[in-house]
Formats: structure tokens, C-alpha cells, sequence
């Protein structure tokens, strides 16, 4: 009588790892899964010598059109966007003080939009954020 044993690709694929995925998240998954997550990280690696080869050209609008709509890397999301809403721009044309110098400018006084705050704090913000800091935060976005 032979004896049939599963097939190492049937007992690979039951066995449960934990690992990370893309975005630093802890999850669960057979070892096919960690293998297709390691695909997407090449794809993604891969990616990302494209996104910073077009850095270095500054290629034209029609190429940076097609990449963006092709995905940006997770990891190069921040600096694109920095880069692309003209922040860094608008950064480099004001001195290193000027975030430090509005908020003093504007400390402790009432204006139009702490006004706003306030109100809204009252009717929606309560629930989401409702310490101090978060409020805090909020103000200073708002008032800059």
C-alpha cells in the first residue's frame, strides 16, 4: 500500500507567515502571497529608478503626465508632491523663519479663521479630535 503525501507546493501553500506589505502594515498570508508582495516590491523598485531618472531630466510634461498616471511609489509620494503642487518653489522664495515668524504673528490673537475653527470644532472636529492638540494643529494650518 503506498502511502500519498501532499505535494511540497500544497503544504507551502497552508503554511500562514506574517509579514509586511507595501505600506509597513502587519499581515497574514501563505508563502505564495509573501512571494507575488515581493513582485510588487520589484515593480515598485523599478518604479522608482524611473521616477528618479525623470528627476534628474526634468522630462517633459507629456512623459511626467504619463508616469503619474501609471502610479507614483509610495516612498517617492511625498517629495513628488512637494516637488508638483509648486510648494518647494514657494518654499524656496521665502526665508527658513517664515513658518516660525506667521505663527507668532498670528499667536493668541482671534481672527477669521479661528473663528471658523472654533465653530466647527464645536459641530464636527469634537468627535475626531477632540484633545487639545489636535485643535492646535488644526489652527495653525488654517491661519497660515
Amino acid at each position: 500500500m503506498q502511502i500519498l503525501r501532499p505535494s511540497i507546493h500544497s503544504r507551502r501553500a497552508n503554511l500562514i507567515v506574517k509579514f509586511q506589505d507595501l505600506y509597513g502594515f502587519a499581515v497574514e498570508g501563505n508563502v505564495d502571497d509573501v512571494n507575488i508582495l515581493n513582485e510588487v516590491r520589484e515593480k515598485v523598485r523599478q518604479q522608482g529608478r524611473v521616477w528618479w531618472a525623470l528627476e534628474a531630466s526634468k522630462a517633459n510634461a507629456i512623459t511626467l503626465k504619463r508616469l503619474i498616471r501609471k502610479g507614483i511609489p509610495p516612498v517617492l509620494r511625498p517629495k513628488v508632491w512637494f516637488s508638483l503642487s509648486g510648494a518647494a518653489k514657494k518654499k524656496s522664495t521665502v526665508p527658513e523663519s517664515y513658518y516660525n515668524d506667521m505663527t507668532k504673528a498670528v499667536e493668541g490673537k482671534v481672527t477669521a479663521a479661528t473663528k471658523q475653527i472654533d465653530h466647527l470644532w464645536g459641530l464636527v472636529l469634537l468627535r475626531s479630535l477632540d484633545d487639545g492638540l489636535g485643535r492646535f494643529l488644526l489652527s495653525l494650518i488654517v491661519k497660515i
